[in-house]
């Protein structure tokens, strides 16, 4: 698979692999002594809007920051230097809303898993 990725935007994989994890495995752990283990669906979209959460947080303090003056001796013109932080030319922070929005799809199991 190729990954297409500038500055610090690969990290999007991992941010929401790791933090859906964990947060899912806690959220099952919690489901399960409180005598809900059937509900593992719902573990999984509470892991995933987490991981978007954070992802989000990450993405908009790493793209957050100013660019870089520069002042060109030629022309004496100011240049902006901006560093984004991308995966397949999409800043991280927006990675965020198709993770949130994959967290839903597990929820439409819902209303078959309460006997509607």
């Amino acid at each position: 698979m190729l990954l297409i990725w500038s500055g610090w935007g690969v990290l999007v994989i991992p941010i929401v692999a790791v933090t859906a994890v964990i947060v899912g495995a806690l959220v099952q752990v919690g489901l399960t002594f409180s005598g809900h283990p059937n509900f593992a669906f719902l573990a999984f979209s509470v892991g995933l809007m987490a991981a978007a959460w954070v992802n989000w947080r990450v993405g908009r303090r790493l793209n957050g920051k100013p660019p870089r003056e520069l002042l060109d001796p030629r022309t004496n013109e100011k240049v902006l230097l901006f560093r984004r932080h991308r995966l397949f030319w999409i800043n991280m922070e927006y990675w965020s809303i198709p993770v949130a929005l994959g967290a839903l799809v597990p929820l439409l199991a819902l209303p078959g898993a309460l006997g509607f």
